[in-house]
């Protein structure tokens, strides 16, 4: 199971990926103190530190609003969501197509040819993916992520 929880008063997201935790932090790169404080409470773009090494950053994850489409980087490798207006969302991961479907309750399912691989719910300031298989945990856990920030946006913006 996956699970993010956006810890706003902190300006943080918490990720429970299996048995780790990871921690997302927004990117801010106005200088001063304030000016980046109040930055950093309109990024959309977050870099994730596992608790493995926690002074390393191991994936990036930017929402752009304008294309409704969340960017996944971890090390050289980048991912894209494709964005329809009355279609699902989709993405390729590993010459694989996948479709995220997404329900008016916050439910949403991704789905490879068909199939459910994995189920999830965007709540308040949170979102839990389960079922995921082992070799997509960590995109998936990068994906709920820009899921989470996606949510965050539209209700900062709403």
């Amino acid at each position: 199971m996956i699970r993010a929880t956006a810890r706003v008063l902190q300006n943080v997201i918490e990720l429970q990926v299996s048995n780790e935790t990871w921690v997302a932090r927004p990117v801010a790169t106005a200088e001063g103190a304030i000016a980046r404080k109040i930055e950093s409470l309109f990024s959309t773009t977050y870099e994730t530190f596992r608790s493995a090494e926690p002074n390393v950053v191991h994936s990036t994850v930017t929402y752009r609003p304008k294309k409704d489409e969340i960017l996944v980087q971890i090390g050289e490798q980048k991912w894209r969501t494709k964005s329809s207006l009355f279609g699902p969302m989709t993405f390729e991961y590993g010459g694989v197509p996948y479709e995220i479907h997404e329900k008016l309750t916050g439910k949403f399912a991704i789905l490879r040819e068909a199939k459910v691989v994995a189920a999830g719910e965007l709540g308040f300031r949170s979102c839990v993916l389960r079922d995921s298989p082992a070799d997509l945990e960590g995109f998936l856990a990068n994906l709920a992520l820009g899921y989470l920030v996606r949510t965050l946006v539209w209700e900062m913006f709403r």
